[in-house]
């Protein structure tokens, strides 16, 4: 039977050994390696959880510009700012249909994505 490894005091892989009796057995490393395993996807699933957060307050921002735009539009009118009016009026095709090729792929992507899990 060969000798066993005995780690030193100071060693960076102290927190391995779960027992305190200096020695690290493969039980506690598996152990480590599952903690380690759990808590990287955990962290994934975190990152994910805040990137689909940060995708649906975008995709509800542009839907709440595309309801305020015609709100601009009258308010620039009531205004008195004509010119400003027409400006506004005439960059809102565009306007719109980006905004709502934006929600479509966010929807698009929400079904997709729900679709692969199941």
């Amino acid at each position: 039977m060969a000798e066993q490894k005995v780690m030193q005091a100071d060693s960076i892989y102290a927190y391995l050994d779960t027992d305190g009796d200096g020695i690290i057995t493969d039980e506690e490393m598996s152990r480590a390696k599952e903690i380690a395993e759990f808590e990287h996807k955990r962290a994934m699933q975190q990152n994910e959880d805040a990137k689909e957060d940060q995708i649906r307050k975008m995709a509800w921002f542009a839907l709440f510009g595309m309801l305020l735009y015609p709100f601009g539009i009258f308010l620039t009118s009531a205004f008195g700012l004509d010119k400003a009016a027409q400006l506004i009026s005439d960059i809102a095709p565009t306007y719109f249909v980006a905004i709502a090729g934006l929600v479509a792929a966010f929807f698009g992507a929400s079904a997709y994505s729900k679709g692969k899990k199941e």
